[in-house]
């Protein structure tokens, strides 16, 4: 049976053979003249070594099943291949050319192995057409050069942007942006999530522009990619999701599903790998979170980077869309001082769980309060300098600016007008 290369940064870190349970991790002896013993380059969850204990098999499996979308995207990708295919090692060994942070996984035996990874440019048309064909070619990818995978629900594509042109990309070329088309069962969302997104730039969560364009009459929500860059390897930079830190999958992303996950584990793991640097930038994605009311800031929804040099950081805030309007059951995905109904959320909740992290950036009670206190006030000054779009939900600049000031109030968040 084939096996499947896995490369980072231009080094073979090992081969994926296909197991009953999913997939076998082999480390290649030859990456440690590159990366010590028990390096992390990879993957927080699952340290390099020759030899994986059964607890760690399983993980690593799961940190490659966490590569692949979920829902309606994953369907489409499985509809693609021959139904003999349609499992993990299938789809990596079809879509792992290109897919979240830069590892690179592909079969060397496959007549197309070889092939040089190319971009192909596109028109306004074209583009309008895959967004009206993403269950025939899913993510944009070409039904045979096509080599992208990428996690999360929502329907997407993704393109290589070359100055003010737009390129499909084949044979693993790396895609440098995620394009999301209206939703018609919830026609603001990325309206919504651009001013969100906006936002949160201004505010310095991210310093990767969102913007909405048209193609060909049909609007988009562009969003640069923060996990490539043309100045490292390949112009990827390695990205780990805390569903494949944690040992989550699927549904576990939410914390009321197995218990895997919660803020002060995403906390506790950052003040070790990051500092504290990388716990102040969760507290602040979180708090921005609850400000705008986004249910669905879940552990795929927050991420490391793991740098060439082998440091680990914080990534970019990503993902932050406002769902209060929606008729959803109001709770979050990660509870907040113990309190999942987001309308009940206070201050003092807030304080409460960063008190509970334990981190030695958040020992101080008072300067809790002012860390929130000077958040919420930035994200207020950030949103008055943003202009919602119009299409965005009309009263969403209100609704936020309600809840912050619910909360530094001393009330709780409140519900919103519909």
């Amino acid at each position: 049976m084939s096996r499947l290369n896995v490369e980072l940064y231009g080094v073979m870190l090992g081969t994926l053979s296909q197991t009953a349970l999913g997939v076998d991790f082999q480390v290649n002896p030859e990456a440690f003249s590159k990366f010590p013993l028990l390096s992390t380059i990879m993957s927080l969850a699952v340290p390099l070594n020759l030899k994986f204990t059964n607890p760690q098999k399983r993980r690593c499996s799961n940190f490659f099943v966490e590569l692949l979308p979920e829902g309606r995207n994953l369907r489409w990708l499985e509809q693609s291949l021959p139904r003999d295919e349609r499992n993990l090692y299938g789809m990596l060994r079809k879509y792992g050319k290109d897919i979240a942070g830069a590892l690179i996984i592909y079969d060397p035996n496959e007549p197309e192995a070889g092939r040089k990874p190319k971009s192909e440019q596109v028109d306004p048309r074209k583009i309008r057409y895959l967004f009206e064909h993403m269950p025939q070619e899913p993510l944009g990818n070409s039904p045979v050069s096509g080599k992208t995978s990428l996690g999360g629900v929502q329907g997407k594509i993704v393109l290589a942007k070359k100055g003010q042109y737009w390129y499909r990309t084949h044979y693993g070329y790396p895609s440098t942006h995620i394009l999301k088309p209206v939703v018609p069962e919830y026609p603001t969302m990325i309206y919504d999530e651009a001013f969100c997104m906006q936002a949160a730039a201004k505010a310095g969560l991210t310093g990767h522009p969102v913007w909405i364009e048209e193609f060909d009459g049909a609007e988009a929500l562009v969003i640069e990619r923060f996990d490539r860059n043309k100045n490292v390897p390949l112009g990827r930079i390695h990205q780990e999701d805390f569903n494949q830190v944690l040992g989550a999958h699927g549904n576990q992303k939410y914390q009321e599903y197995g218990g895997k996950v919660s803020a002060k584990r995403i906390a506790q793991t950052l003040e070790s790998t990051t500092g504290s640097a990388g716990v102040k930038g969760f507290a602040s994605q979180l708090i921005f979170a609850i400000a705008i009311g986004n249910l669905d800031m879940h552990a795929k929804n927050v991420s490391v980077l793991h740098l060439p040099d082998e440091t680990v950081a914080l990534a970019p805030v990503y993902d932050q869309v406002p769902l209060r309007h929606h008729n959803t059951d109001g709770r979050l995905a990660l509870a907040v001082g113990g309190e999942y109904t987001h309308s009940n959320i206070t201050l003092a909740d807030i304080a409460s769980e960063l008190t509970s992290w334990k981190c030695q950036l958040f020992s101080d009670e008072a300067a809790i309060d002012d860390f929130i206190k000077n958040c919420l006030t930035s994200f207020q000054d950030a949103l008055d300098g943003t202009k919602p779009g119009d299409k965005a939900y009309p009263r969403l600049k209100k609704d936020i600016s309600l809840f912050i000031s619910n909360l530094l109030a001393g009330d709780r968040i409140g519900a919103v007008t519909r």
